[in-house]
């Protein structure tokens, strides 16, 4: 038993030597970097100027960053001149962040998050604002408690002319003059937003303004026309239900990004700049009862986007688009160059797809990305066809029936039957080189979603394009990426 427990106690021994000699991967550049024994009795670190740690110390909460006081003598103030102060108040209490900003030494803040609860007594925000705008604040991140709603700014808030990047949710409306004159962004988020003269004080005293993005604002119509320098504009309802502006005047943007219910769909008027736009529609179940509105809504939309270069069309857009194919309705001709559908390889988007490709002569690439969120399900589809006397199953026809339903695909995937989802990807590209003329790239883009089959079947897919009939030389291009 004695010679048992030395043998034990010297196997022991020798596995302890060897942990002791098998060094961890990358320790010898963290004993390079933390060190002091190194580098002449420092860390690399801690040599670094204090415009890198600041830096560094940018992608960190506020609590994290003034626990880096206690690093070393070096780094004991270091967090008092960040540029960027994010507090999530949450999780701190008011007594923290004042006893922070008391010990803040920086004379101007390029970086300001705040997230507040409903329990904060308004002169203390008041504070808080107060001390970023004497701070000369260039980005600022505001998001109060939906219970806030009655919280107003100070008036110095709305004269910081520092201010070049603005998000926040807004409830109450400003009594004095909005003069924002270096602000370039801004992001509003209000479903109480129903004055068009607010948002005219916005444009009329913020020269430089080049994006807007408004979730959940309620404006009857927004014209942007007296905003000169405006060239994005993005558009979002709060929820499926949600309003936005009944009417869009945009003589001078860029770029629209449009997300609308079917509840109230909005006019575009003067959009003949638009080189870019990014169309979806917010859609609950209900929403093909409408679906003749619908579809005379998004043809038009599409003939107002005459001189648009780059389109991306979103699932239930595409599916709306699929209908009034099916059903015979004409199409407008498109100068699109650039076309990306964001949508599953499914049926039900199908012939909407191969309708632009048709009516887009110009077109040169398309891009298809593979995405589950807002797929039009395929029984609702049916079911309206149904009621204008078509035949699902007539409608479909040979030439969309290899294509599975969202259904039929998400078990699939979920299966991961590689054979089958093969077959789908090969049914597409024959489908878009049948309708693509003048294409030159086809683009297919794999999300993890798609992937279950891990590498090896994607190397599959990569056989695919040498087995298709390609007169017309298209390249075709596989993405393979994750979310």
């Amino acid at each position: 038993m004695i010679n048992y427990l030395l043998m034990a106690d010297k196997r022991q021994r020798r596995r302890h030597r060897r942990k002791r000699r098998r060094k961890p991967r990358g320790r010898k550049a963290k004993r390079a970097l933390m060190d002091p024994s190194i580098n002449g009795g420092t860390d690399i670190i801690s040599t670094m100027p204090d415009e890198i740690l600041h830096h560094i110390l940018s992608f960190l909460p506020i609590n994290l960053v003034i626990r880096t006081s206690f690093f070393s003598r070096r780094w004991r103030h270091v967090w008092c001149e960040t540029p960027c102060l994010n507090f999530d108040c949450l999780k701190a209490t008011p007594q923290d962040i004042m006893q922070t900003l008391k010990s803040y030494r920086a004379t101007k803040i390029m970086s300001f998050h705040l997230t507040i609860p409903p329990h904060v007594p308004e002169p203390q925000i008041d504070e808080w604002m107060e001390f970023a705008v004497s701070r000369n604040v260039e980005k600022l991140s505001l998001f109060f408690h939906p219970s806030r709603k009655t919280y107003r700014f100070p008036d110095s808030f709305y004269r910081s002319s520092s201010l070049e990047q603005l998000s926040l949710n807004l409830y109450t409306i400003p009594g004095c003059t909005v003069s924002w004159k270096s602000l370039r962004i801004l992001t509003l988020w209000s479903y109480r937003l129903h004055d068009d003269e607010f948002m005219a004080n916005i444009f009329s005293g913020s020269p430089l303004l080049e994006t807007l993005k408004l979730v959940g604002c309620p404006v009857e119509r927004l014209d942007l026309s007296k905003s000169p320098s405006l060239r994005r504009l993005e558009i979002h309802p709060l929820y499926r239900r949600g309003r936005g502006p009944a009417e869009i005047v945009t003589p001078q943007i860029h770029y629209l990004r449009l997300t609308f219910s079917v509840e109230k769909p909005p006019t575009l008027v003067r959009v003949s700049s638009l080189a870019e736009a990014n169309l979806g529609i917010s859609m609950v179940s209900s929403g093909f009862r409408k679906d003749d509105v619908l579809q005379t809504m998004v043809l038009k939309m599409l003939a107002k986007l005459q001189n648009v270069e780059r389109l991306t069309l979103r699932t239930t857009f595409l599916g709306i688009l699929s209908v009034a194919e099916l059903r015979g309705v004409a199409f407008p001709t498109l100068k699109v160059k650039t076309l990306t559908g964001e949508t599953m390889l499914v049926k039900s988007v199908v012939p909407g797809i191969a309708r632009l490709l048709r009516n887009s002569p110009g077109l040169k690439k398309l891009i298809a990305q593979g995405t589950y969120s807002g797929n039009v399900e395929d029984m609702d589809m049916d079911r309206y066809l149904d009621s204008q006397g078509l035949h699902p199953d007539k409608c479909w026809g040979s030439k969309y029936e290899v294509l599975p339903t969202t259904d039929e695909l998400n078990r699939m995937l979920k299966s991961c039957c590689n054979d089958a989802a093969s077959k789908v990807v090969a049914s597409f590209m024959e489908m878009v080189l049948r309708n693509g003329k003048t294409l030159e790239t086809l683009v297919l883009g794999f999300k993890d979603i798609y992937d279950r089959g891990g590498p090896m079947w994607f190397k599959e897919l990569l056989q695919i394009p040498p087995t298709l009939c390609n007169n017309n030389n298209v390249s075709i291009v596989l993405r393979r990426y994750f979310t």
